[in-house]
């Protein structure tokens, strides 16, 4: 009882610590230099991965945009009936790229005819012209009607000036004030195109440079093996170059595509993060002082309101903000007070019931010696608990994410202490003669129903049997709640301390003057040298596998709570091993004598 006193005396010491912790006077600059160093990092970090690892992603990147439609041209090359000129366009066209046909040592073919031609009959004159053609956007048919303004190109060719089809149209017609042109209208007879188009990358510097490099044997394409063919990165020049060789029948097909410089594209992209990270700097400084604001008043309030519990003021409370984990610690530290401010009434009402209810009791007084001593020892865990939670609070140990659940872990120790102190002035209240016990009529039979119901979901978890044999409206005159109690202490117990896929037997009986209550919880047993001690307060003796069975531990004077009732209500009672495991029961008179 004197360390409880003592504890109470430490409270305003324990609550002006708490009030530390919230100290926000600085928080406006700690803000500002976590953001100026949240961003700093971050861009540093940025411009390290840049640098390290930019240029293979982005390579990596240009390789699986082109790939896929690579290897489908590559395909189509490889196809037997395969036009060359028509398949080399569309993808040099389509993919910006480079394409050339070589031999085993990496030497460009030349075209046979390098020059893309129709022959068009004038429907007039009957004169068939040779037409040269400027591009190849246009898929022209045999026997296609097409009209066309034609100037002469040298004595062979025509070059066209305008050139109308059903579908098409190209119009250069300005050339015919400076050419004389002449006008024709009939049918293509003749199409003639270039077997390949080496001849278009004759003069290119990038091709002819890579080529140059395979066929001097500068290149070991067999270091750059892949499942299609080889494929190197070439960064020399004004660009990088992605270089492929593939196999065509009896040649090579060398695709180079040119792609940007990656450290080109850091440089800008690190210069312009440059700026929009200063920028953001600028802008969250300046909304730091406002947001340090929003953050240290609800840190105020709650440090004055500790300071208030610290100096043992209850009746204040602390506001609630829309911060969640403001919230929450705001609602710890309101449940706190609540909680002590009604336990330290209740402690001190009772212990006032306790020195007189101790001073009246002659006839035990050993083992009320006993008692209030282990009930000092068993606050300690729960005060020391409670103590090293929140002086971990205040002295910055415990991280803030953390708070709330040590806080309602404190909660917790609080309430188990308010039983624990409620069961003992329950067993003050029975040893004194002066209390009457609350005598009504109920069945006996009913009761266990209720504790059944109450702990199926744990009873189906843990594969458990209910085995009743409970005779109907057994009526007693006794206490119903210390009686429920009884029972409900009998029945956990017989619940954590019973194997799994094991039986719990229940009996209610009768005779003329008796009920009779029993129940064996099969598999378990005790150990012989314990029986005697199991009244004892807060004697435990508690299997490992059944620690976690029910949501929490017992005060530990639950059975010496239950002796005292019983004894109250004049009961035969005992708890014994039996063949089957523990049985439990009690004899209780029918009606009061």
């Amino acid at each position: 009882m004197n360390k409880i006193k003592s504890f109470f005396k430490k409270i305003p010491n324990i609550f002006k610590s708490i009030s530390n912790i919230f100290h926000a006077r600085s928080m406006s600059t700690q803000l500002i230099i976590t953001i100026v160093l949240l961003f700093s990092s971050f861009f540093l970090l940025q411009s390290v991965l840049n640098s390290q690892f930019f240029a293979k992603f982005y390579t990596q990147k240009e390789f699986n945009n082109i790939h896929t439609d690579l290897i489908d041209y590559v395909d189509s090359m490889n196809d037997e009936d395969a036009d060359y000129y028509d398949l080399m366009y569309d993808f040099t066209t389509n993919a910006n790229a480079y394409t050339v046909i070589t031999s085993a040592d990496f030497r460009a073919y030349i075209s046979s005819d390098t020059n893309f031609t129709i022959d068009v009959n004038d429907s007039t004159s009957n004169e068939t012209y040779r037409v040269l053609i400027p591009n190849n956007t246009y898929d022209y048919t045999l026997d296609e009607d097409i009209s066309m303004s034609l100037y002469v190109y040298n004595e062979e060719f025509y070059s066209p000036a305008t050139i109308n089809t059903t579908s098409s149209i190209y119009n250069n017609s300005s050339i015919c004030t400076h050419e004389p042109c002449i006008t024709v209208t009939g049918k293509i007879t003749e199409i003639n195109k270039p077997n390949n188009l080496n001849y278009m990358s004759a003069d290119n510097n990038i091709v002819n440079q890579e080529l140059i490099k395979l066929s001097g044997n500068f290149i070991d394409i067999g270091a750059h093996e892949y499942e299609y063919g080889y494929w190197y990165k070439s960064v020399d020049g004004p660009f990088d170059t992605l270089i492929f060789i593939h196999e065509l029948e009896w040649d090579y097909i060398v695709t180079i595509i040119p792609i940007e410089n990656p450290q080109d594209i850091i440089s800008i992209v690190s210069t312009y993060n440059y700026y929009v990270y200063m920028t953001a700097i600028a802008i969250l400084f300046l909304w730091s002082f406002r947001l340090s604001g929003i953050i240290t008043k609800p840190v105020q309030n709650i440090e004055l309101v500790a300071k208030e519990i610290s100096n043992l003021n209850f009746n204040v409370e602390a506001h609630e903000y829309n911060n969640r984990e403001n919230a929450s610690l705001t609602r710890s530290i309101n449940l706190i007070s609540r909680n002590l401010k009604e336990t330290l009434e209740t402690l001190n009402n009772k212990n006032q019931e306790m020195t007189k209810l101790y001073e009246d009791q002659t006839k035990q007084v050993s083992l009320k010696k006993q008692l209030v001593s282990s009930i000092s020892h068993e606050l300690k865990t729960p005060l020391m608990i409670m103590q090293v939670t929140i002086q971990g609070i205040l002295d910055g140990i415990i991280p803030e994410e953390d708070q709330q659940t040590e806080l309602l872990n404190v909660v917790e120790e609080i309430n188990k202490s308010s039983v624990m102190i409620q069961d003992m002035l329950q067993i003050y209240r029975l040893d004194d003669a002066q209390s009457e016990l609350e005598i009504t009529e109920f069945s006996l039979s009913n009761c266990i129903y209720v504790f059944i119901d109450e702990f199926d979901s744990i009873i189906k978890n843990h594969n458990l049997k209910i085995n009743l044999n409970i005779k109907k409206d057994v009526m007693i005159e006794a206490d119903n709640k210390l009686i429920k109690r009884v029972i409900s202490n009998f029945f956990t117990n017989a619940i954590k301390y019973t194997p799994e896929n094991q039986q719990i037997d229940i009996e209610i009986s009768e005779t003329e003057n008796h009920a009779y209550f029993e129940l064996i919880n099969q598999g378990a047993t005790i150990d012989p040298l314990n029986i005697e001690n199991i009244w004892m307060p807060f004697f435990r003796d508690e299997p490992e596998n059944t620690s976690n069975r029910l949501k929490s531990k017992g005060t530990g004077i639950g059975l010496y709570l239950v002796s005292e009732i019983l004894k109250a209500h004049n009961c035969n009672f005992g708890i014994e091993n039996v063949e089957k495991g523990v049985k439990s029961y009690f004899y209780i008179n029918k009606k009061v004598e």
